[in-house]
């Protein structure tokens, strides 16, 4: 053998494996200390869990003194007897009246017919006197215009219907007069022709009409009517 096999020995797996006799002894004291170990704490575990414990009592007595409730009291007497009431006399039997026969009718009485006073005669009725009519609005008939639609208005609210047909014609309005002389309340008096909405048209042209109101002691007054005849003319194409 080499010196290389001394230093580094082959092992063979097919050979016989080398006994300790230290190491086998020491397992035996291993397994005997955990086996008295064991025995140990099983007989520990059984006298404690199995030994009876036992817990002297002692007797104690108490003395108790019962009470008993008070007798009931006793009942109330019995009321006593009504009295016993005698019987009454019996009714005696009244005797009849005499009636007499022959007795002389009285003389009749003269008694005056109670007179009633006649009823006073009816009052004529009250007649309330009748309220006077409501003063008449004032009716302008020459109002001084201040501001009126110009024709380029005209133009703006013509019909659009009788424009295309190249109709004319004419409305009246009726229109009451406020403080500033303007007009509102405005209704178509008449116009011409009626089916071409030239009186709707002159309705919208009312609020460019402006006038002199009347005064009243130098202070203007509202409330006057006023009639506003308006010609409708075809606008020419420029």
């Amino acid at each position: 053998m080499t010196d290389a096999d001394i230093a580094h020995p082959t092992h063979n797996p097919f050979d016989v494996p080398h006994r300790d006799k230290n190491a086998a002894r020491t397992f035996t004291i291993a397994v005997i200390v955990a086996i008295a170990f064991h025995a140990v704490v099983g007989y520990y575990v059984y006298k404690a869990k199995f030994k009876p414990s036992y817990k002297n009592y002692a007797e104690q007595k108490e003395e108790v003194n019962i009470l008993h409730p008070p007798p009931p009291p006793p009942p109330p007497p019995p009321p006593p007897p009504p009295p016993k009431m005698d019987k009454p006399p019996p009714i005696q039997p009244r005797p009849p009246a005499n009636v007499p026969v022959n007795v002389p009718t009285p003389p009749p009485l003269n008694i005056a017919p109670v007179e009633h006073p006649a009823p006073p005669p009816p009052s004529p009725p009250v007649v309330a006197p009748e309220k006077p009519p409501p003063p008449r609005p004032t009716v302008i008939s020459n109002p001084d215009w201040v501001h009126r639609p110009s024709s380029d208005d005209m133009a703006q609210f013509y019909p659009e219907r009788a424009s295309r047909m190249g109709v004319s014609g004419h409305a009246a309005i009726t229109c009451t007069v406020n403080v500033n002389g303007t007009v509102s309340d405005c209704s178509v008096s008449s116009e011409s022709p009626p089916d071409q909405e030239f009186g709707q048209a002159a309705i919208k042209l009312s609020r460019l009409f402006k006038m002199r109101p009347q005064t009243r002691d130098g202070a203007p007054v509202a409330g006057a009517k006023v009639t506003i005849p308006i010609g409708f003319q075809v606008p020419k194409d420029e």
